[in-house]
């Protein structure tokens, strides 16, 4: 039996490639509701679609997938306790977003006339962008600061350091899931205390969820 697929519409080529698997049906995000996604077993969202009980609670839906990096718009514990099948996109766009941030620093430092050899940069997050984006930071020939607490307790590596000490860079680049509990939780990393910790003149740079940086600091 033909699998029934419902498929966010902001999903170029999504469609194509599930076609093969069974019935697909495209909706808007606003028109992913419990009632549309009844009699899916299959559902395909993008970070406008919030998953969660009530809208799957009396549907079909045996698999979650998310054409993102980011899951916080997914509620994995109530997944799992329906023992729902879920993916998600991680580094899918670590090659673009990294690409961003350079472009980023080499607009700022032309229109400024500063020079990025030698500045220091620190990179709060060390997973599938932060390192391409440190690697190129070091191509470009600047001073390299890691934080990425995970890791650090994983690896014991000494490169990776406290996030204060990152407050000193003359740029801070942010690549971290959006977290809200727990000892890494990243809602608001950057608050008013942390920016106005930061080296006066320096320049941060958020590509992760908008509210790891509190907009109103």
């Amino acid at each position: 039996m033909n699998s029934s697929i419902v498929i966010s519409k902001n999903s170029p080529g999504a469609s194509d490639a599930f076609s093969t698997l069974g019935s697909v049906r495209e909706l808007d995000s606003s028109e992913i509701t419990a009632e549309t996604v009844r009699d899916a077993d299959t559902l395909i969202v993008r970070s406008e679609t919030r998953v969660d009980r009530p809208l799957l609670e009396n549907s079909a839906v045996r698999f979650v997938g998310t054409l993102t990096i980011g899951t916080d718009h997914v509620d994995l514990k109530y997944l799992k306790s329906r023992n729902i099948g879920f993916a998600s996109a991680p580094g899918s766009n670590a090659n673009s977003v990294a690409e961003y941030v350079v472009a980023a620093l080499l607009t700022w430092a032309d229109k400024d006339g500063i020079q990025l050899r030698e500045k220091s940069i620190g990179i709060v997050g060390v997973g599938n962008v932060g390192r391409i984006v440190a690697k190129y930071a070091a191509v470009l020939g600047m001073r390299v600061i890691l934080n990425d607490p995970p890791l650090a307790r994983v690896t014991g590596d000494p490169r990776y350091r406290p996030l204060d000490e990152l407050m000193e860079a003359d740029i801070v680049t942010v690549h971290v899931p959006l977290t809200r509990s727990g000892q890494d939780a990243t809602v608001h990393l950057f608050g008013t205390d942390r920016i106005r910790a930061m080296k006066r003149g320096s320049v941060l740079i958020n590509t992760s969820r908008g509210a790891v940086v509190d907009s109103n600091a």
